[in-house]
Formats: C-alpha cells, structure tokens, sequence
C-alpha cells in the first residue's frame, strides 16, 4: 500500500509540474504529394511514365490540451495534394499528355503527442492521429501536343468524379523551443496518408485513388496556462 500511495504522489507532483492547460498552435508548411491510382477504363494503347511529386502547401490551426507528457489536440486543416503525370496513348497516332493535378482538401484532426523535454528549453514530440477530410475542389493543367488548357472542378462538377470524404492516417515528429512561459517556436514533419479511396462510387468499380502529403511545417505554439 505504501509503494501505491508513493507512486501516486510522485505522479500527481510529476503531473502539476507541467504546467498542464490548453493551447493554440497555428502553423505554415510546404512539401511533397503523390497520388497513387488505377483506373482500367483507359481504352487504346497507353503507356504511363509514373506519377511524380508535385510541390503543396498546407496551413493549419490546432488547439490541444496538455497532461503532462502527453498532448491532445485537434483543430482545422487545410491540405493540397497532388501529382504530375506524363502519358502517351492513341490509336492511329500518339497523344503526348502531361498533367499537373491538385485536390484541395479541409481536415479535422485529432492527434496524440508525447512531449520528450531536452532541457528547459528544447523538446521533441511524436504524435500519430486520424482526420476526416472535405474535399472540394481541385485545379487541373494538361499540356497536350503543345495546347494548353486550365480546368477547375467545384460543386457538383467535382462531387461526380470524387468522394467527398476521406479519411487519412497522420504521423508526425515535432520539436519545439521555449521562448518563454507561454510563446514557444515549433516545426517538424508531417506525413497524411489516406486511408479511403477519393474515387466516386459508382465511377468505376475497380478504380481508385489515394494521396500521400509529406511536408515541412513551422509554427508558434501559445499556451493558455
């Protein structure tokens, strides 16, 4: 009983040495996204060179609750995905393609961060989460033989080929410096990894399709507490 009693007031005095409370973090990134999918309605002869990465951005607003090491948070994200694509395909004569794609996604988030303290100042902090995604909205450029042409998808233009929908695994690595008792400086890295395929249902049965986001984010986190 005494061991118990022991543990549990070193854990208490442990805890509210933690300064324990709410906090908001806003934070800017950019990075790296892919997409990866199949679609066998292709007619013709149609050789793909591979989808490539494509440069995204993201912003995000989180606010979370800290219990010692531990953080809990969520918050509103806005995320860009997309990918590069170069085919070639025709009957009679080749068709060269190049396609730059993006998908415009927002997310909420719940994330669970384990802070790891590096002196007063410095610290590190793994997480792992789950988001659900809105996507709405995606901007397309081909490049086809030389022509041109723009192409934006909004409403139900972009809801007929895609899922509104999406849910994504989260992992990230954070650190973190202290300026002072409430402001601190924070960045890591982010990788959003969807889980459910974007394709419309009904679109194609054996279609699918799923984006991959790694990026480089920088913040500031503001401690209510």
């Amino acid at each position: 009983m005494k061991e118990i009693l022991m543990l549990v007031f070193c854990f208490s005095g442990f805890v509210s040495a933690a300064q324990n409370g709410f906090y908001l973090q806003p934070e800017i990134g950019i990075g790296s996204s892919n997409v990866s999918a199949h679609d066998n309605m292709v007619l013709g002869r149609y050789e793909n060179e591979g989808r490539n990465s494509v440069w995204v951005t993201d912003c995000e607003v989180g606010i979370g609750y800290r219990i010692g090491h531990l953080e809990i948070s969520s918050g509103i994200f806005f995320l860009q995905s997309g990918f590069n694509e170069h085919t070639l395909s025709g009957y009679m004569y080749q068709l060269d393609t190049k396609t730059k794609q993006y998908y415009n996604h927002i997310t909420l988030p719940i994330i669970a961060d384990f802070r790891i303290r590096l002196g007063k100042r410095f610290s590190i902090a793994p997480g792992i989460g789950y988001e659900i995604s809105h996507n709405y909205s995606d901007n397309k450029t081909t490049d086809q033989d030389g022509v041109v042409t723009k192409q934006k998808l909004t409403g139900a233009a972009f809801t007929n080929l895609y899922q509104v929908t999406s849910a994504w695994w989260i992992i990230r690595l954070g650190a973190g410096y202290k300026l002072n008792k409430r402001l601190s400086i924070v960045a890591g890295i982010e990788l959003h990894d969807m889980l459910t395929s974007m394709i419309a249902e009904g679109y194609n049965p054996a279609a699918f399709q799923y984006s991959v986001i790694l990026s480089l984010n920088a913040g500031l986190t503001w401690s209510f507490h």
